[in-house]
């Protein structure tokens, strides 16, 4: 018998919550919810059962802490705890991170060549007093002596800002209502940029801060009127110009400030279309665009701010359908490009004045390289990492005329760690419709393709975000205990191009949670696994993945585990009084108006296709009740339904108070997380791998 049913079986079921149906009209007719009352979190009952959830879950869970804190002291064992960043020169000192043994947070440091070093942000400090502590955007005034950033202490990722100087150490909080991401000084810091977040979490105003003064300019520099657009602030990497992008899922504006002239207005630089994505960076006179113009998987324009042009005749290089192209970073001398051909990370070097261009070396196929900060105009190497399932992440340089690639950096695993005792390998498994879903698999070398291994199964598939192959020190003690791990890169997600991720949005959602179904299938008949030995992970979206998946084949799973979870979809996309809906509307569809995304989401929608009376396997969801993402409601509601509805429910919901999307704060406690669900996931199996 798996060691979490005796955990479940030594402590009764939380109070059962009320039944309060609610009637909800839609396209499909009258819909009846027994727990839409959960979204009050003002009301007693809502409170009363967050706390009973909490408490089961502890204590069910309470019974696996020698285990748990078994697999924890394993992360300490692999993990170098005293460790910095490599130095990156600004301008002129070089900045890094540094922790020491026992420090929750970094520290972020600098120095001048051969000078002291100076500590600029300690975020420790800054955590003390705080249950939950995260930094969040920053800014540089150009001599680098103002320092302004934003602070988080509960989740909401709403932020407290704060203008420090360097010189005296003197920090200053300035009043901001609803800061969310992006702050940028101008370049003498008499002048902070910052957005303003709606009630719904939209990010929709930028403002003008007067830093001498002490207030914000009577109107705002920027507003974003149309619900389905947020707003975001960047600076050239010049200096020179402030970027003021206005985007939705399939449509985006970018406008620019001069930050030199005084005096400057916001200019336009190209009016939205519906359709056409694109991004802008000017350096001087000149734009660098990255746009899907006549061009699915994207292409790159160069241009200029006067006339701007993004057909062919622009390409700053030719178009290539089977590329897909994904950011860039603009030198002095060249430009790195970074795409994804075949499925995997690349990054392609090309000179500006047409002198050539090369792709980075890479040692293997199934890898993922990532350009890392590159803040210097002037610079003629660059950086990135490298990583693959098999290969701790690495900090590398190239320079770009010699090609020579230097290791800066390659992440220490201790614990007798040896990647000649692993192996990894791709399949692809055919989904029901014919398409080749392709999985990244990690394993002990010499595993059996009997059948009898057990496999984590890991997913998300959604907002064209992509899941690649890369590394993980702490998935060493799943594997070490017999454990496969997998990653099936699903439909929605964008690993094989844009076409992917179209094919597994708004009608088409359904591919998404088929091709996870299909491949979990798939693998068992490769023999990786079988039927009730696949242990399943996904967060948020990735929540809703393992979710809607559990409920089309609840016989082929062992385990799920359910990050913030977005379960409750349909209810959700169908109120556009909730933080995020209208927006989202452009990934989901909206079931208000539109019978066949009605009928789609109805089909799959986690929350409304639980299969009552069948025997599910064991669920852990989790929530942070500050979540301004997920709302904590939807795996409350989500796991009354289930143990309501299902036959012998071994259901839990651990429940982060002072936390929001992101979970609890600071390394050690992101690791006690990950210990916890890898103890329930072990648990779970028959007992052979404990």
């Amino acid at each position: 018998m798996p060691a979490i049913d005796d955990a479940f079986k030594k402590h009764p079921l939380p109070p059962a919550p009320k039944r309060a149906p609610a009637v909800l009209a839609g396209l499909g007719g009258e819909r009846v919810d027994d727990y839409y009352w959960m979204r009050d979190i003002s009301d007693p009952d809502t409170t009363a059962d967050i706390r009973a959830e909490s408490a089961y879950s502890k204590a069910v869970l309470g019974e696996l802490e020698e285990l748990r804190s078994r697999i924890y002291d394993e992360f300490i064992s692999r993990i170098e705890l005293a460790d910095s960043s490599v130095p990156q020169r600004r301008k002129k000192y070089w900045y890094y991170a540094s922790t020491t043994e026992d420090s929750q947070y970094e520290r972020h440091l600098r120095h001048l060549d051969g000078g002291e070093h100076q500590v600029v942000l300690d975020e420790n400090q800054l955590a003390e007093g705080e249950a939950y502590f995260a930094l969040g955007s920053s800014s540089m005034s150009d001599d680098e002596e103002i320092l302004a950033y934003g602070t988080d202490s509960d989740g909401s990722e709403l932020f407290r800002v704060h203008l420090r100087d360097l010189r005296t150490g003197r920090t200053r909080e300035i009043p901001l209502d609803r800061a969310t991401y992006g702050l940028e000084l101008d370049a003498e810091a008499k002048r902070l940029f910052w957005v303003e977040a709606d009630e719904a979490m939209r990010p929709f105003r930028v403002w003008c801060y007067d830093l001498e003064a002490g207030r914000n300019g009577g109107a705002p520099l920027f507003q974003e009127d149309d619900e389905a657009f947020a707003v975001s602030i960047s600076k050239a990497k010049d200096d020179r110009t402030l970027v003021v992008e206005s985007h939705s899922t399939t449509s985006s504006e970018v406008s620019f400030l001069d930050l030199v002239t005084p005096g400057a207005q916001l200019e336009l630089f190209i009016e939205r279309t519906e359709g056409l994505e694109y991004s802008a960076e000017p350096i001087g006179e000149e734009v660098f665009v990255l746009s899907n113009y006549m061009a699915e998987n994207f292409r790159i324009s160069r241009t200029t701010r006067q006339e701007p042009r993004l057909d062919a005749g622009a390409d700053f290089v030719p178009y290539d359908p089977e590329i897909k192209i994904e950011s860039f970073e603009i030198f002095d001398a060249f430009v790195a490009i970074e795409e994804r051909r075949a499925g995997y990370q690349r990054i392609r070097l090309v000179d500006r004045e047409g002198g050539g261009e090369y792709l980075v070396p890479f040692d293997e196929a199934a890898s993922t390289l990532d350009l890392g900060p590159n803040p210097r105009l002037d610079a003629m190497s660059v950086r990135y990492s490298y990583t693959s399932m098999l290969t701790p992440r690495s900090v590398r340089e190239i320079d770009f005329a010699t090609r020579e690639v230097r290791v800066l950096k390659d992440t220490v695993v201790k614990g007798g760690f040896s990647r000649e005792n692993y192996t990894s390998a791709t399949e692809t498994v055919t989904a029901r419709d014919g398409t080749g879903i392709p999985v990244s698999i990690l394993a002990r070398k010499g595993v059996a393709l009997d059948g009898r291994n057990p496999l984590l199964l890991y997913g998300y598939g959604s907002y064209e975000a992509s899941t690649d192959p890369g590394f993980s020190s702490l998935r060493l003690s799943l594997i070490d205990r017999g454990f496969v791990f997998a990653i099936a890169h699903v439909r929605g997600g964008g690993e094989m191009g844009r076409q992917w991720y179209l094919d597994g949005k708004l009608a088409k959602k359904h591919n998404t949670f088929n091709d996870f179904v299909d491949v979990a299938a798939g693998l068992c008949e490769l023999g990786w696994t079988s039927a009730g030995r696949i242990f399943t992970w996904g967060g948020s979206a990735g929540g809703m993945l393992v979710a809607a998946a559990l409920n089309q084949r609840p016989d082929l799973f062992g385990a799920v585990v359910a990050e913030v979870p977005f379960v409750d979809c349909l209810t959700t996309i169908s109120d556009p009084s909730l933080p995020l809906t209208v927006g989202e509307w452009e990934e989901w569809g909206n079931p208000l108006d539109d019978w066949e995304i009605y009928q789609e989401m109805a089909s799959w929608s986690p929350y409304d296709n639980i299969r009552p009376g069948v025997r599910y396997p064991p669920v852990l969801a989790t929530t942070g009740l500050n979540d301004p993402r997920v709302s904590f409601f939807e795996p409350l509601k989500w796991v009354a339904k289930l143990r309501a509805q299902t036959r012998d429910a071994r259901v839990l919901l651990w429940v982060e108070e002072g936390a929001g999307h992101f979970g609890s704060s600071g390394r050690f406690n992101e690791w006690e997380t990950v210990s916890r669900l890898y103890a329930f996931l072990a648990a779970c199996t028959l007992g052979e791998s404990l």
